[in-house]
């Protein structure tokens, strides 16, 4: 469906009702500034809960208006919100319990979850209360080995063309190099500037991160390749200046090339990577969580390390066994046997004697 000349589209399975494929156009239609749904309505409440301050200052609104309209398109968007009941949310959390991952279905009802209590306050009924909750985190290991994401990085292409007959560096090779190199994350390489790296101490001074429980700014230390792949990026005029999920797009290709079709690398595999060879360095999660600047005690921190455990558990009993070998027991009880010995046969010489 077109929409004031934006083209949309989204698919459907051959068995989906009719009924959830028109609400999800009346939907697009209400987003984009179309037809105005009536007061009263779900859709309606969804519009007035992301148009309140407090919920459009969070920085990742579009997130939750995502995964509203998810909640449009399986409920409708035409009725009363408060003749939605518990087991109707039941029903589609175990319904996408089936396809997706629990972490992404428990931000969904979160977001639900979140509207009935900014809407009707926190001390009313909300029939998402005792509905199923998914796990919010799982971890797991997504580092790759360096060796093959320098490979990924080296097939991404070297130029770019904005214009017909007009060549440039690419600035996505470059912000993938530094991401491999460093570990940082997308979001955070966008906010750093010329002044944040310091060539003279090979350090980076890490901005202030929102993410999880946000991160302060603190000031790292730089390997060589991380000091130069950021000193290339700035060079070309690619600090701030790059989008993100072109990059992304621009490494998976790249990955798809060196690794297959059915490659689960993506870019973040460079921050999971550099946490998973620092612990494996260090033995030390405290030393990772400051190299990735995640806040004090951040349980992501041992996500970052996990694809180092098997080798840091191997390290581990190699050094125990070492050092039960440097100081073995004192070996007294043969030579207290050997000294009874004596003293009984001389006993025995005096009674004779």
């Amino acid at each position: 469906m077109r929409v004031r000349g934006q083209l949309l589209t989204k698919q459907f399975p051959i068995d989906h009702p009719v009924e959830k494929m028109r609400a999800w156009r009346t939907l697009q239609v209400k987003r984009l500034g179309g037809r105005r749904s009536k007061g009263g309505s779900f859709a309606a409440d969804v519009d007035s809960f992301l148009a309140k301050p407090e919920v459009a200052a969070q920085p990742y609104v579009h997130q939750t208006a995502h995964s509203l309209a998810l909640w449009v398109d399986e409920l409708g968007g035409d009725r009363d919100r408060t003749g939605i009941e518990r087991d109707e949310i039941e029903a589609v959390l175990q319904g996408w319990l089936q396809t997706y991952a629990e972490p992404t279905v428990y931000h969904r009802r979160s977001a639900l979850m979140q509207l009935y209590r900014v809407l009707d306050g926190a001390g009313a009924a909300n029939p998402v209360k005792d509905t199923t909750c998914p796990k919010s985190w799982i971890p797991a290991d997504h580092s790759v080995a360096f060796d093959k994401l320098a490979t990924i990085v080296a097939a991404m292409p070297d130029w770019s063309y904005p214009k017909k007959g007009r060549r440039e560096r690419s600035i996505a090779k470059l912000v993938g190099q530094a991401i491999v190199q460093v570990g940082i994350r997308p979001a955070d390489l966008l906010k750093v500037r010329k002044t944040d790296i310091d060539a003279s101490a090979s350090t980076l001074r890490w901005p202030a991160s929102a993410k999880g429980k946000g991160a302060a700014a603190r000031t790292v230390p730089l390997t060589p390749g991380g000091l130069a792949a950021l000193l290339a990026l700035e060079a070309a005029g690619g600090l701030g200046a790059f989008n993100p999920e072109a990059v992304s797009h621009s490494f998976k290709r790249a990955a798809r090339q060196v690794d297959g079709d059915a490659t689960t690398i993506h870019l973040y595999s460079g921050r999971h990577a550099v946490g998973a060879d620092l612990y494996r360095a260090t033995k030390d999660l405290a030393t990772v969580g400051r190299m990735l600047n995640h806040a004090p005690g951040s349980r992501a921190t041992a996500q970052y390390a996990q694809g180092a455990n098997a080798d840091v558990d191997r390290a581990a009993a190699a050094a125990l066994s070492a050092a039960r070998q440097e100081h073995p027991p004192v070996q007294k009880l043969a030579k207290k046997l050997a000294d009874r010995r004596k003293r009984r046969v001389l006993k025995q010489i005096r009674r004779r004697s």
